[in-house]
């Protein structure tokens, strides 16, 4: 498949099936790489109707990459509008945060990933937004470089520590 061989479009609910596979994916290396924080679910990945809200809420949306000539799709992005009101100390802003990015294994290096965020970008400026945002964990080296490559600096870590006793 070549970057022709695809488009980006916003999801539909029809997409659901094919949405879990990809949460599942995208699930199962979190649940590899950090098994003390992520669980495999005992039903969907996602329920249906979060799925529906991030679809018909005006302040979200699932970006995804399908085949042209049919629905196959071999990514998605989710994305979540946020307000951040101005404090004493720092100004308002409205951004949107990529949730989740996941392209099917076989479909990375396609320039899938590169589309949809680009898609967020085109989103977040049709909805008046100031930028786009997202986290990435540690663990996850490539999603990380992927991210940098695409333009996206790191702005803050966010640490963790266990409760000691």
């Amino acid at each position: 498949m070549n970057r022709t061989a695809f488009t980006i479009r916003q999801a539909t609910e029809a997409d659901y099936g094919q949405l879990c596979d990809l949460f599942a994916e995208l699930d199962l290396l979190h649940r590899s790489a950090r098994p003390d924080l992520f669980r495999k679910p005992e039903g969907p990945p996602r329920a249906r109707a979060y799925v529906a809200e991030l679809i018909a809420s005006p302040a979200s949306a699932i970006l995804v990459a399908a085949e042209r000539d049919a629905r196959i799709l071999h990514g998605f992005a989710t994305l979540i509008g946020h307000e951040r009101p101005a404090t004493p100390v720092s100004a308002a802003r409205r951004i949107v945060e990529i949730d989740n990015l996941c392209v099917r294994a076989h479909a990375r290096r396609q320039g899938i990933g590169g589309a949809l965020v680009d898609g967020a970008d085109r989103w977040a400026r049709q909805k008046g937004y100031d930028g786009v945002e997202l986290s990435v964990h540690a663990f996850n080296d490539d999603a990380r470089k992927f991210y940098e490559a695409s333009g996206f600096e790191t702005a803050s870590l966010r640490m963790t520590r266990a409760a000691t006793g």
